[in-house]
């Protein structure tokens, strides 16, 4: 264990706050700063590191990525006096354990370093294994970490052993994702329980191959009904330890040397099992929960994340709580129509609901009923296991919220776009992004409103800009500060609108001394 923090205080802290023995760790080292940390680890390198995001010189960011170049393999937990989830994304990329805020939580960071010490005495097992030459759990070892070839003699020997009336193999995988760290133990239990179940009967090879639970099948089961009877016995035999496991296979194969080919298959099924709904058994025939073969919106589909958090916080402001799920199951389906990666769904979603969060009066979030701060709403974006779960976290939020905006179903939808055009003047409004909204054409949309209001869109949302700049110029605000408050980025075409209008320069209206 390496801790890298720039206040001395706070070092010396952690090396006292934590029982670090008890938990199974020795602290190596501290450092002050990611260069002086580096300097550490060429001489040693560390199982964990304990690192502070913001430090001068080399910060805690940069210095995970020199680790990451490296290739070097070390545990990681973020700390910072900073709620910047910018800051928390960034450090998701590298793969860090955990980000933690300051003061450091004890038993939140001792939690993490429990299930760090599992993950850390589940390898050594592994290794422990290479000693047990003649075992099937170490030639399975061998076979899926690439120590074995169809030549080898053991391999050979084995195969013509008590499997001999295996007519073909297939790999069944269990993953844990965002299992909690008291539940190590309770995972090599249940491992040791397949073992009895499978092994005992000879239908199959248990092995735990870190992070998951390989079961090696001989003469596997056939059809949808026997599978579907093994995944429930699955679930019964783990039933007792309160864990949450995803459970995929692979191709059916027909020698020892192929299994490999039916591990990667499994493997990059649980790999994705973000896009699948909950709880399904995963194979190459299972369905997505957004399947990729679904058309989208053509009109979402040609729409850029700024648009769609517009789109988003306006049917929030304005209450329209009962299409915001399906406009988010559309933005779903064409972030996977498109290929996107998991990690680039939840930052876009991530995006949508951070806009609008941050554009909402504090009132209306006091008023949802939401059992935290918005940054608590923010963070179980990231982690939500699945697609769905991940859709319907924001879309409750965000229907709360609606639901808690001024309006009522008796105001028509004009009377909604004049308030929204009152109150946010200073963005970037277009009646094309306004007609998506209403699900009419632009054009129809410019009638309804000239029609309405007696103007045409510009010129009354030119009316009201310039109103509001002449409240703020008599508050004595400097004329380009109002002109990009009020939505004009080029304040040379603010000053020459404004004096079209009222016929007189925006001077005029600032205070006199």
């Amino acid at each position: 264990m390496t801790i890298v923090d720039d206040e001395p205080k706070l070092r010396l802290g952690l090396q006292t706050l934590i029982p670090w023995k008890d938990l199974g760790f020795e602290v190596m080292g501290t450092a002050a700063g990611g260069n002086e940390a580096l300097r550490m680890f060429e001489e040693k390198i560390p199982d964990v590191l304990l690192v502070d995001i913001r430090m001068p010189g080399m910060d805690g960011l940069e210095l995970l990525q020199e680790i990451r170049l490296r290739g070097w393999h070390i545990h990681v937990i973020i700390l910072s006096g900073y709620a910047d989830f910018e800051y928390a994304r960034q450090a998701l990329q590298f793969g860090v354990e955990a980000y933690l805020l300051k003061p450091v939580n004890k038993e939140e960071l001792s939690a993490l370093l429990q299930k760090i010490h599992g993950q850390l005495s589940a390898k050594k097992q592994e290794k422990s294994m290479v000693q047990k030459t003649n075992s099937p759990e170490w030639i399975l070892y061998s076979l899926l970490s690439g120590r074995h070839d169809s030549e080898d003699s053991l391999l050979k020997e084995w195969s013509g052993s008590f499997q001999a009336k295996w007519t073909k193999y297939q790999i069944l995988l269990i993953g844990f994702p965002g299992s909690h760290p008291e539940e190590s133990e309770r995972i090599h239990s249940f491992k040791d329980v397949l073992s009895r179940t499978y092994t005992f009967e000879r239908q199959g090879i248990v092995l735990y191959f870190a992070p998951y639970i390989v079961l090696l099948l001989g003469d596997p089961p056939v059809g949808d009904y026997g599978w579907t009877e093994l995944h429930k016995n699955l679930q019964l035999l783990s039933g007792e330890l309160r864990f949450e496991m995803d459970v995929a296979v692979g191709q059916p194969v027909r020698s020892l040397d192929e299994i490999l080919h039916s591990f990667r298959t499994a493997r990059s099924l649980l790999e994705r099992s973000f896009f699948y709904d909950k709880g399904r058994l995963l194979t190459k025939e299972t369905p997505e929960s957004y399947p990729k073969e679904t058309v989208p919106s053509p009109a979402l589909s040609r729409s850029s994340k700024e648009e769609e958090a517009f789109r988003l916080h306006y049917l929030v402001d304005v209450g329209h709580a009962e299409t915001i799920s399906s406009f988010l199951d559309e933005i779903a389906l064409q972030q996977v129509v498109h290929h996107a990666q998991e990690k680039d769904i939840r930052d876009h979603f991530f995006y949508l609901a951070n806009e609008t969060v941050r554009k909402i009066h504090p009132r209306i979030w006091s008023l949802s009923g939401y059992p935290g701060e918005p940054a608590r709403f923010l963070a179980e974006i990231y982690n939500s296991r699945y697609i769905r779960e991940l859709v319907s976290h924001v879309s409750v939020v965000m229907e709360k919220l609606a639901r808690c905006s001024d309006y009522n179903s008796k105001d028509n939808e004009m009377k909604r776009l004049l308030d929204y055009i009152d109150r946010h003047y200073g963005d970037n409004l277009r009646l094309e992004m306004l007609a998506v909204l209403f699900n009419y054409s632009s054009s129809y949309l410019g009638q309804l409103f000239k029609s309405y209001t007696g103007e045409y869109f510009n010129a009354y949302l030119d009316r009201i800009r310039i109103q509001k700049a002449k409240e703020m110029l008599a508050q004595d605000m400097k004329v380009y500060e109002v002109a990009e408050k009020v939505g004009y980025s080029n304040v040379n075409y603010f000053h020459t609108k404004f004096k079209k209008l009222e016929g007189k320069s925006p001077s005029f209206y600032q205070k006199k001394e």
